[in-house]
């Protein structure tokens, strides 16, 4: 079965990226797990969100995520993937098996998390490992490799690892051109094909959790028939 584009398959990404063709996709901006269980010190008994699948024992999947994101994209462009410092060690080694790294981008969330709330200091700040296969030329202005951009508020959260899109659609317009295809295999709750709608690009995408998968396209839907009236 093709892949179609502009549409979020609820399966597991690596079988669904086996029917995506060699070279098809001009940029991946990405979000995978980041091999961690945290749990908040500031969070009560009842939690917001269920603990994510695949984010603690996914050593394996996200090499094997990787290596196939290569292999589907195109020859000269570029890769953007976020990760966080407590395993950076192992992402950094596993995306130069593939990709020249080119930066490593802090995003600057402009308020603190909570974490060891005694024993470190706040968090921050997450990390996006950005780099090509070949060479991508920027489209838009140089920026520098610290990006300020506010995290969504808590009370709008519908995931619990969301990325703001405002955040999404600075990545996408400065490493592809409209009416590219943008790829992510972790697709949450819709943010980045959202992006995408909103620059004028295509997206394949995959989401296994069926709930998420479904906030996704209804929030989707909502903003195709935003921009259609």
């Amino acid at each position: 079965m093709t892949i179609e584009l502009n549409r979020i398959y609820n399966e597991d990404c690596i079988v669904g990226m086996r029917r995506i063709p060699d070279k098809s996709v001009d940029l991946i901006v990405t979000d995978p797990p980041y091999l961690m269980n945290y749990r908040s010190n500031r969070r009560t008994a009842t939690e917001k969100f269920r603990h994510l699948e695949n984010d603690v024992d996914a050593h394996g999947l996200i090499a094997d995520y990787i290596a196939e994101c290569y292999r589907i994209l195109k020859d000269d462009t570029a890769i953007y993937m976020f990760c966080s410092w407590h395993h950076i060690d192992f992402f950094k080694i596993e995306f130069e098996k593939h990709f020249k790294l080119k930066n490593l981008i802090v995003w600057n969330k402009n308020v603190h998390g909570t974490g060891d709330l005694k024993g470190s200091y706040g968090p921050k700040h997450e990390l996006i490992l950005f780099g090509h296969k070949g060479r991508s030329l920027l489209r838009e202005k140089r920026l520098p490799d610290v990006i300020d951009c506010a995290k969504v508020p808590a009370a709008r959260l519908t995931h619990p690892t969301e990325k703001p899109v405002e955040l999404l659609k600075t990545l996408v317009t400065n490493s592809s051109d409209p009416d590219a295809v943008v790829f992510d295999g972790f697709a949450g709750t819709g943010s980045l094909p959202q992006a995408c709608l909103e620059t004028g690009r295509n997206y394949m995408a995959f989401e296994l959790d069926a709930e998420y998968a479904g906030i996704a396209c209804r929030r989707l839907s909502t903003q195709s028939a935003r921009d259609a009236a």
